[in-house]
Formats: structure tokens, sequence, C-alpha cells
């Protein structure tokens, strides 16, 4: 059935478990429960943007058809101003709506615009908010978990925490999914009530970033491709799912599922950790900040603090409360640069004889790495700006993949260590002026400097474990525990330390566990580092340490004080300490009885 685009007239249809209204003049979809509540009015149009210009389009043609009165696809074809070729199709696959649209022509594209596109003659012409807030799974927003719909909200690799007004970099990649609900912004996620999910799907996303990007009174999606995706014949751009759930994660799970069921996930063929893997872990960091806090002079950098005689300060420090961790990671910074990962042998005068020291007393030992830095990489293994000047490393390079191989042989095989422990995936490089030696961009390019150095451990030693924190389903073939990453609890309007309106250590628990929930919806064979810095207070302590083995293993960053300015709230009392000692033991006694169960591993 061909409708007339010009004249107004609205079709009325059931699909994917909702009610559909289509307006063919205006290409808007309307979409509500089958009880009559509505999720959205979204506007089924797309722009493909170049190096050449803006995508203009206008409507030119609009065809529905129908399967015994039923909805099974809507076309859309516009004349535009930079390719031959321009439809957009929505149609349903089984539980969900997909909606992609697909160009013919040449050039190399710097973004694209979906459920709103630029329309000749009228600008950007956005979807409408319909919806009162916005889930996103990327936890950049700690004091409120939903969003007002007319605000932002970006999914990505992007968005390096060490610049103001940036703070994106907790998971790098989250799941690329949204959800659309009425519910306000105050209410928990659990309870939402049904909600719209969008989420893409695509096995190639040679973006850096995903935006829901609110103009009120409506909003598109943006993706950032940064013109390094050339186009020579067709291109379609990512398709989006469009389906019901009963609240957010319930949607990540059935988002998981949908892009399992239609083959776009990569096989993971490593086996799941070992139980010994899920042994309580102690990472330095907090306790480096600690000793930087406390230099003479004034605070000095935490990076000085990574050094074998406060190591083995940390552990001693521990053992005296009678806690012991089964996995000790040597943070930030143990390396004299951290490309090529060779020890820093005034900080480690034996880190190998260190390692071997630990895992003879029954521990495994994980060096932290830091993805991207080009600290003692030749500009050959770079990805570089326009100055020539490098910004990161390139895995597909051929110099920048000898220099990760390798830098994987020295942590794994010249110095013994179990595993690492990988940080700063949000520094993938983004911007229209790098070159870099292959074809890949974004989130992809982060998946290939992973896999690089993913393949070049588990072929040295395939027990040892990889902690990434990319919690999205896309990222499960490299990596073997995801991370929670940095609590963080002060960028806060007001710079409050906690979440509005809880009470003292509760706003700590509350945004961990949307995390957790995140993670385990989306990757649910993967088990979790629960994180622990930077702790605000004792409170917060005592409720995430008592907490964190709820959802994976437990994991401590200081040993008896917190690095907070607040000189009253950073000795951690003796009885927090046996807190945590007992809490370890409980979990320990749970982890051994259920691996002797099931013969699978708590937390996986």
């Amino acid at each position: 059935m061909t409708l007339d685009p010009h004249k107004n007239s609205t079709h009325l249809f059931s699909a994917a478990g909702m009610d559909i209204s289509i307006d063919s003049a205006r290409q808007i979809l309307t979409l509500a429960t089958p009880d009559g509540a509505s999720l959205a009015r979204l506007r089924l149009l797309s722009s493909i943007n170049t190096t050449a210009g803006t995508d203009e389009i206008r409507v030119t043609d609009v065809d529905v058809q129908t399967t015994d009165g039923n909805f099974t696809r809507l076309g859309i074809t516009a004349e535009s101003s930079i390719w031959q070729h321009h439809r957009t199709q929505l149609s349903v696959e089984g539980d969900a709506l997909e909606l992609t649209t697909t160009v013919q022509g040449a050039g190399r594209i710097t973004s694209i615009q979906q459920l709103g596109a630029h329309v000749a003659g009228a600008g950007l012409l956005p979807s409408d908010l319909l919806h009162n807030s916005v889930f996103s799974p990327n936890p950049d927003r700690p004091w409120q978990i939903l969003r007002p719909a007319g605000e932002s909200a970006a999914l990505g690799v992007v968005g390096d925490g060490g610049q103001p007004g940036v703070g994106r970099w907790l998971f790098t990649p989250p799941p690329l999914c949204l959800a659309l609900s009425s519910a306000t912004p105050e209410t928990s996620p659990e309870a939402t009530g049904r909600c719209l999910m969008i989420g893409v799907a695509a096995k190639r996303r040679p973006f850096t970033q995903l935006t829901y990007d609110a103009v009120t009174p409506g909003f598109s999606l943006r993706y950032d491709y940064d013109g390094h995706t050339s186009v020579e014949g067709q291109f379609s751009t990512p398709t989006l799912l469009l389906f019901l759930a009963d609240n957010p994660y319930d949607g990540l799970k059935r988002y998981r599922e949908l892009l399992d069921s239609r083959g776009l996930l990569p096989a993971r063929t490593q086996a799941p950790p070992s139980p010994a893997w899920l042994e309580p872990m102690f990472c330095g960091w907090g306790a480096q900040n600690v000793d930087a806090m406390a230099s003479i002079g004034g605070p000095g950098p935490a990076v000085n603090r990574a050094r074998q005689g406060e190591y083995d300060g940390y552990l001693n420090t521990l053992e005296t409360h009678g806690i012991v961790p089964g996995t000790i990671v040597i943070d930030d910074k143990w390396q004299q640069a951290y490309a090529t990962c060779q020890p820093d042998t005034g900080k480690w005068p034996d880190l190998a004889g260190w390692i071997r020291k630990r895992q003879d007393a029954g521990q495994r030992v994980l060096l932290w790495y830091k993805a991207w830095d080009t600290e003692g990489a030749p500009p050959e293994a770079c990805v570089l700006d326009h100055t020539g000047h490098p910004v990161a490393l390139d895995p597909e390079s051929p110099a920048g993949r000898k220099i990760i191989q390798q830098a994987a042989r020295t942590m794994i095989g010249e110095l013994g260590a179990d595993g690492i422990k990988i940080d700063f995936t949000a520094s993938t490089p983004a911007g229209s002026a790098l070159t870099h030696a292959g074809p890949s961009w974004g989130i992809d390019l982060l998946h290939e400097l992973l896999a690089v150095l993913y393949k070049a451990i588990k072929d040295i030693n395939p027990d040892a474990l990889v902690v990434t924190h990319t919690p999205d389903p896309g990222f499960q073939d490299v990596t073997d525990m995801l991370r929670l990453n940095d609590v963080l609890m002060l960028d806060q309007p007001g710079g409050h330390t906690e979440p509005l309106n809880t009470t003292p250590g509760t706003g700590v628990v509350d945004t961990m566990t949307h995390r957790a929930l995140v993670a385990k919806a989306a990757c649910p064979e993967l088990p979790i580092d629960t994180d622990g810095w930077a702790l605000p207070s004792q409170a917060a302590y005592q409720s995430w340490t008592s907490t964190q083995a709820s959802f994976g293993v437990p994991s401590l960053y200081y040993t008896d004080r917190l690095d907070v300015m607040d000189p009253g709230e950073q000795p951690i009392p003796p009885s927090s300490l046996q807190a945590t000692a007992e809490h370890w033991s409980a979990y320990r006694a749970r982890l051994a009885v259920h691996t002797n169960s099931h013969g699978t591993p708590i937390g996986s």
C-alpha cells in the first residue's frame, strides 16, 4: 500500500506487543502499550552526513506492507542532498521493531542522525518528548539514574574523567541500549513500569559515541563517525531495535538476547575463570592515594607510591587485621613507560621475584595496564593528530600491534603476572583530523586493541585473567571479568558526596548496585570485580564492604585509612577492619560450598 507523503493520514496497527500509529505525512511513529499507555512518538527519518555536507532529505514515497491486516513493513524513500538513493525501513522481527536506513553513493561519514533528520527547508526535525525520563546504562550520573527526557545522554568509548565536564569513562563502552519511560526521573529504575527500549544492533560499530541528543521539546540519536568510515556503494545505518520491557534492567537482558538471536555477538571461546580468580582482591590505588596525601610538603602524585616497599607495607597492615587477599592488583605506575610495560626498577627492584613470592603464598597478582597510552612508543605505532603528535597506540599498525603483544609477553611471560587489569579504555581516540593505519574506528578500534592484547596474553597463559570495564555484550570475547569502576561520588551538583536525599553510606551502594545490575543483565556469563575506590566516608566504607559479595568479587582499595579530605573520616576503625575480615571469610565459605556443590564458581 503506497501512501501520499504530503497528505495527512494515520494508520493503526498492532505489532511487537505494542499498538502503533503511523502518520504518513510527517513520518511519525507513535507507540503505546496494549492497554493504551503512551510510550514514545518517534520520527522515522535519518540523515547520514559526510565530509561533503549535511544529508538533507525530502520524502518522496511512503509505503506500508501488511499481511492479513497485520503490519509487517514500512518503507520511506527520500531524495538526498548527498546520496543517490536513500531509503528507511521499519519492520517487525518477532517481539521487536527494527529500523534502519540504507543509502547508495560515495562519501566519508562524519555522523548519523536517527529518529530525526535534516529535512530540506526545515532543518533538523527530531522525535517528540512524549516520555518523561530516560534510562542510560552509562553510570555518569550517580545522584539520579533516570534523567529527565530533555537531558542528553552519551554511550560510547570516549570521555576520559581527567577533563572537566566529561566524566563518561566508567563503562566504556556500556551496552548501547536506552529506555524511554513515562515514570518521573525520581523513580527507581525497577519501578518504572512498561518502558520502550531502544537498542543498537550491528556487528560493526565504527563510531566513538552514540548520543541521545535532547533538543527540547524533542530528541534524536546521533552517532559520531569522525569521517573515518568511507562508503563506495551501499551503506546501512546501525539497526535500531524497539521493544517493550517491564523495566530497564529486564530490557537490557532482553536486548542481550535479541543480539544473540540475530548472530551479532562474538563467540566466547575461553573457559570461565577458575574459582581461584573469585578470591577477594586488594588493589593498592586507594592506599597509594592515602600515602600521597600524607607526603611531607603536601600531597604528591599517587603514581609515585606504586613501590615494592609500600605494597609490602599495605599487605602486612591488612594481614594484622586478618585480611588476606587472594588477588593483588599492583596499580599505576609500576612500569617505566605505559606502552612498553617494562618494570620501573627504581620502584620494583625485583618485580618478578615479588610476584613469585606472592604466588608461593597462594596469592595471584594482576598488573594494571593503561590502554591507549603512547609513552615509550614510536610515532609509527600510534594514531597521530594533524601535527604528527601521537595521541593513542594504533592496534592496526604493525608497530602498534608489536608493542601491545610485547607488553603482554613482558607482563605475563617475563614478570610472571597472573593477569592484568585494563584501565583508561575511555581514552579511545576521537577526531576527524587523526590519521591511523587500518579501517577500524571508535568502538571497533577499542575492540581491536583489546583483542590483540587478550590473544597475546592467552597464548602465554590461558588461565590468565583480563579485567576490563567494558560491559557491552560485544566485548564478551576480550574480557574475563567486569570491573564496576571508580565509585567517585564527588562530582555532583553542590559538591555532595552522596546522592541527594540519601542517608550516609547508602548512596554508594545504590550507584554500585545500578552498575552491577547493568553488567549482569548485559554480560551474565562474566563475574564482577566490585571495586571500592574512592569511598567518601566511613559509612560508605562500611556499607559497601558489607554488600560487595552479593554482586561479585569483594574488592578492597584501602588498608587502615581513607583518602578523604576530612581528617576525622580518614582512619578506618579496627571494628570496621574486623568486619571486613568477617565479610571475606563468609564469602569464602559460600564460594567453597557453591563451587563444590555446582562445579562452577560463585558470581559466574
